[in-house]
C-alpha cells in the first residue's frame, strides 16, 4: 500500500514548490491509514523528492523560500496556554480546588517561572483566577443573585409519562450522582424536572406539567440529552431564558441546533462524541510501543463508533476495523431483546444478540491474524464488548491459533466491568463534566472566547 501511495503521488505530475494534498485527504482518497501515508511521505522525503515544512505541510521538490511561506514558531506562552486549556478540559485543573504550586506547574509545562508568572497574572487580570497566599484559585461566583435562602438550579433529564426516571448506564447514574453531590457542596437547591419525549411535555417528578416561570429563584439550568432521540423540543422549552444553560450533549457534534450556538448564555458540553476518545486510545497504545491494533464495534451504525475509529487512525496507529453497522448503540440491542422471547431477561438476551455479531467479527480477525502470524491488541467499542470477548475466550468459543495466547483487550467507558476484568479502558471523565457545568453556571464569563461546544477530555485508566 505504501508503494501504491508513492506511485499515485508520482503520477500527479507536481511542479517544484507545489503543495501536496493533506494527510487527511490522502487517507480519504486512497482508503488507507495515517501510518501508511506517513511512511510513504517519509520515503519520498528521504529520497529528496519532497520536503516537509512544519505547520504548512509537504511540498514537491525543494522547500519554498522563507519569504513565500514563513516558518511560524509558537511562543512559549502560547504553548503554555494550550497545555493549560487541555489540563482544564481533562479535569486535571479542577475549578473547585487550588491550582498546583507554581514550581509544579513550571515543571509540568516546561516553562520558566517568569513565563508562568506572566501567564497567571494575565488570568488574574481577566478575572479568571485569584491569588491567595502561595496558591492560585479559579475565581467563581461572578454570576450570583442575592437570593435567600438558596439559589436554585433546574436539572432536567428524560422521563416517562408520570415523571419517573431510570438510569440506563453507569455513566448516566454517575452523572446524576455527581450533579446532586456538587449542588450540595456549593449550596444550591436542585430541582429535578423531566422531559417526556412521547408527549413533548416538561413535567415535575409527580407527573404534573410545569414551566420555568414557576422557578423565579433559578440561577442556572442543566440539561441532559442522553437517550433523548430528538433534543430540539427539550432545548426550546428554555430558549428564552436569560440565565446560564449548560447542556450535556449526547448526540453528534454537528447536530447541535445553530440558533442555540449563537446564544450568549448557552454552552454545550461533549465528552463521548468526536474523534478525541479514539485519538487518546491510539496515543496510549503508541506510548506502549504498539503500532498496530484491531477495532471491534457491533454499533458501527452510529457516528460515535465511526468517529472513534477515525480518531484511532489519526493517532498514527495502524488499525484493522471489524465492524457491523446494523445497529447504533447497546440500547438498540436492548430494544430488539424486549420484543423477542420472554423466557430470557432483557439483559441476557441483549448480550446473546451482541455475542452472535461479535463472534462473526472475531472469526474474520483471527483468520487475518493467523495468516500474518501475529497477535495484535483488540480495541473494543465499549467494556461490554471486551467482556463478551473474554467470556468467549474462557468458554473456548474463539478458534484462536494458539489457544493459550489470547489478544490484549482495551475498551471505552471505564465501567465496573473493566475493573472486574482488569482491562485498560477510556474514562469519559464524568466528574470533570459535572464540575465544569457548575463552574459555567456560577461564572459564565470564564468561558468567553471558548467555542460554544466545550469538549471534556478523558484518559485511559489502567487496571
Amino acid at each position: 500500500m505504501k508503494q501504491r501511495i508513492i506511485k499515485a503521488l508520482l503520477e500527479m505530475n507536481f511542479n517544484d514548490g507545489d503543495q501536496l494534498p493533506s494527510v487527511r485527504a490522502l487517507i480519504d482518497s486512497l482508503g488507507t491509514s495515517s501510518a501508511t501515508v506517513q511512511a510513504a511521505l517519509r520515503e519520498l522525503e528521504a529520497s529528496g523528492l519532497i520536503c516537509k515544512i512544519r505547520g504548512k505541510g509537504c511540498f514537491w521538490g525543494k522547500a519554498p523560500k522563507a519569504t513565500r511561506i514563513p516558518q511560524i514558531q509558537e511562543k512559549g506562552i502560547e504553548k503554555l496556554a494550550k497545555a493549560f486549556d487541555r489540563d482544564f478540559a481533562q479535569g486535571f485543573l479542577n475549578p473547585s480546588r487550588p491550582l498546583p504550586l507554581s514550581k509544579e506547574l513550571s515543571t509540568r509545562y516546561k516553562v520558566s517561572s517568569a513565563t508562568l508568572r506572566k501567564f497567571l497574572a494575565e488570568k488574574v487580570a481577566l478575572g479568571l483566577l485569584e491569588k491567595q497566599g502561595r496558591h492560585y484559585h479559579f475565581k467563581t461566583g461572578l454570576y450570583k443573585k442575592d437570593i435567600s435562602p438558596l439559589s436554585e438550579i433546574i436539572f432536567v433529564t428524560r422521563c416517562n409519562s408520570w415523571g419517573g426516571f431510570k438510569a440506563e448506564s453507569e455513566r448516566e447514574l454517575d452523572f446524576l450522582r455527581l450533579i446532586y453531590k456538587t449542588a450540595g457542596r456549593d449550596h444550591y437547591k436542585l430541582t429535578l424536572l423531566g422531559f417526556n419525549e412521547a408527549s413533548g411535555t416538561l413535567i415535575d417528578r409527580s407527573g404534573m406539567p410545569c414551566n420555568l416561570s414557576e422557578h423565579p429563584n433559578a440561577v442556572g439550568i442543566i440539561l441532559s440529552t442522553l437517550l433523548v432521540q430528538n433534543a430540539r423540543p427539550l432545548l426550546y422549552f428554555f430558549s428564552n431564558t436569560k440565565i446560564p444553560v449548560a447542556v450535556w450533549w449526547e448526540h453528534p457534534i454537528d447536530s447541535v441546533p445553530r440558533n442555540f450556538l449563537r446564544k450568549d448564555n448557552w454552552l454545550f458540553f461533549n465528552s463521548t462524541f468526536g474523534k478525541q476518545p479514539g485519538k487518546e486510545i491510539g496515543r496510549y497504545l503508541l506510548g506502549l510501543g504498539v503500532t498496530e491494533a484491531a477495532y471491534f464495534s457491533p454499533y458501527h451504525g452510529s457516528s460515535w463508533s465511526r468517529d472513534r475509529l477515525a480518531g484511532i487512525k489519526e493517532s498514527g496507529l495502524i488499525v484493522h476495523p471489524y465492524v457491523d453497522d446494523e445497529f447504533s448503540s447497546p440500547w438498540d440491542y436492548k430494544e430488539i431483546a424486549r420484543k423477542r422471547n420472554e423466557k430470557f431477561s432483557v439483559e441476557i438476551l441483549t448480550r446473546t444478540l451482541e455475542k452472535e455479531k461479535l463472534k462473526k467479527l472475531a472469526e474474520q480477525a483471527i483468520s487475518f491474524q493467523a495468516k500474518n502470524g501475529k497477535i495484535i491488541p483488540w480495541i473494543c467499542a465499549n467494556d461490554e464488548v471486551a467482556g463478551i470477548f473474554m467470556e468467549m475466550v474462557d468458554e473456548n468459543e474463539l478458534n484462536l491459533p494458539q489457544p493459550d495466547i489470547c489478544p490484549t483487550f482495551i475498551a471505552f467507558d471505564n465501567s465496573a466491568e473493566s475493573y472486574l476484568l482488569r482491562i485498560p479502558s477510556y474514562d469519559f471523565n464524568t466528574e470533570a463534566l459535572a464540575e465544569q457545568m457548575f463552574y459555567y453556571i456560577a461564572n459564565p464569563q470564564a468561558f468567553d472566547g471558548i467555542k460554544k461546544i466545550h469538549h471534556i477530555l478523558g484518559n485511559v485508566v489502567e487496571k
